[in-house]
Order: C-alpha cells, then structure tokens, then sequence
C-alpha cells in the first residue's frame, strides 16, 4: 500500500492542471471571519478525480478591476506569473465544494488583513477572475489508526474538507482561530474531536497552538498527521511530531501556507526561485520533499 507522501506524489504527477477564466456569482460572510465565495465557469468541467483541500490560486486584478491574464506553465511546473505592465494578483484558497453539474467551485475566504480583504470589498458579483489549480493537499491512508488535523485559521477550510472526507477512523483536531463562530465552518463528526486555540494567527516557536498540541493527548498506534500554519509555527510542530510524538515521516503532510513579515506575493516569489533551484539540481517536481526543501528553507 502506498504511503500518504507516495500517493500525494502520484496524484500530482497525474498533472491535474486547471487553468481558467471564472466569474464570481455569489459571496456571502459566513462566519465574523470567512466570506464564502462561489465562482463559476465552464472550463471547470475539466476538473477531475476531485480530493478533499485541494488547492487552487486566484490571479486577482492588482488595482481592482479588470480580467487577469492567465498564467504560463513549465513542464510539470507551478504557475508562473503573467508578463504584464501590472501583473495579477496570486492568492490561495481551498475547495470546499464542486458542483460539476453547474461548474461552479466554492471557497471560504478569510478576512485577514492585506491584499485579500481590500479584494472582497472591491469585488462584485459578476466580476472575472483567473483560476490556476489544482494542489493535492490529502490523501487518507487506510492503515492509520488516527488522524491528527491541525492549522491556524488560514488553513480552517482545509481542515473542514478533511474532516468531511474522513472515514471512523478517529480523529483529534487543533484549530487556532481567532473568532469563535469561524468554528461553524468545521463539520461535526462523532469520531472527531476539535480543540480551538484563541487567536488565529500564531507565528514562531512556542505559539499557543504549538503548546496545545505539545500538551494534548499522545495516543499509540499509526497517527497520519496533517499540518498548515505560519512558516515558523509549521517547523516546530514538524519537529515534534517527527522527533517526539513518532509520526512516520511518510505519514505527514505538513506545509507553510504564510510567513511572518512576509505578503503572500512576496513568499511566492521567494518559494519559486527556490523551487526553480532545487528543481534545476534535479528534484521531481511533483515529489512532496521537493515542497518540504522549499519551505522549510524559505
């Protein structure tokens, strides 16, 4: 049976490229920190074999308006930003439904400071925007004897698709959010125990979320842990799971999905000339240790 990184690897190197136009038809505060956004286009008939978090980016308009071009692809490369005189704006987000039948992706989009938030208030319905996609971020391994889910409040939606795919298996979450109502984005499941950490955005060594997870619980058997957070706060608790909890490391999926002191176009920037490097010297590209060299040394 393959490990959870092989099959991550295997699911990547299917090259599940979606690169599309799309048009916002809905958006709606869900929670005091998420808007849910719907977007639409039929282009996103080509998005098959559907897994829980997967990732996609939007190319937003940098001053506010107008179509994005979309983005060039090297082989078996990420997206690369378009060569205009003010190129778009690249953003990440999560899956959170597809309907294939209407072409429509849904998402959950947090109303964090910075270029996302100044976005949703600019943004109509109606709008076009650019899609580029799409990331496997999770694959359950049916040996494991216990899931392990834990993130900041950026990575909230994932975990919220995690816990709907999950099977009986049980399951111990961890959530840093900063409002208690971004809580009601996550499904309730018998089998799932979620601890919510106060504040949503904890950054380096000894955060809170960190001292949560380093004082919960220590069950025995297989754990397969998955991990989103800040840059600094991924790294420790990388470390312990690893080194003092015992998770296989082919039983982890662990990603920075930001970086303090740092706007996610100019981490993407840094993360590229990196990827481009390591990839260069010979790395797969579809390969998570590839992803795992890039962000742990960004």
């Amino acid at each position: 049976m393959a490990s959870v990184r092989e099959e991550i690897r295997r699911l990547s190197k299917q090259g599940r490229r979606l690169d599309c136009q799309v048009r916002i038809e809905s958006m709606a505060a869900v929670s005091d920190g998420f808007t849910r956004v719907v977007v639409a286009g039929e282009e996103l008939a080509a998005y098959r074999d559907e897994r829980p978090a997967d990732a996609f980016k939007l190319l937003l308009p940098a001053g506010g308006r107008g179509t994005p071009a979309l983005p060039q692809r090297g082989e078996g490369g990420p997206a690369s930003r378009p060569r205009e005189t003010r190129p778009p704006v690249f953003r990440a987000f999560t899956v959170r439904h597809f309907d294939r039948l209407r072409c429509r992706i849904t998402f959950d989009a947090l109303r964090h400071e910075g270029f996302t938030r100044r976005w949703l208030r600019r943004a109509s319905v109606g709008d076009t925007i650019g899609l580029a996609g799409m990331r496997c971020e999770f694959h359950q391994d049916a040996g494991a004897d216990r899931h392990l889910l834990i993130g900041d409040s950026s990575a909230l939606p994932a975990i919220a698709g995690i816990i709907e795919s999950l099977s009986e298996v049980p399951a111990t979450v961890y959530v840093a959010a900063e409002h208690d109502s971004d809580m009601r984005l996550l499904p309730r499941r018998e089998h799932v125990t979620v601890h919510r950490v106060v504040g949503g955005s904890p950054t380096g060594a000894g955060s809170l979320l960190e001292q949560a997870v380093r004082a919960g619980e220590r069950p025995g058997g297989r754990i397969q842990a998955w991990l989103a957070a800040e840059a600094g706060v991924m790294r420790e608790l990388r470390r312990f799971l690893l080194g003092e909890l015992g998770v296989a490391r082919t039983d982890l999926h662990s990603a920075a999905y930001w970086k303090s002191g740092l706007d996610s176009t100019r981490l993407d920037e840094a993360a590229l000339r990196r990827y481009e490097r390591v990839v260069a010297d010979g790395a797969d590209p579809a390969d998570p240790d590839t992803r795992d060299d890039v962000e742990l040394r960004v």
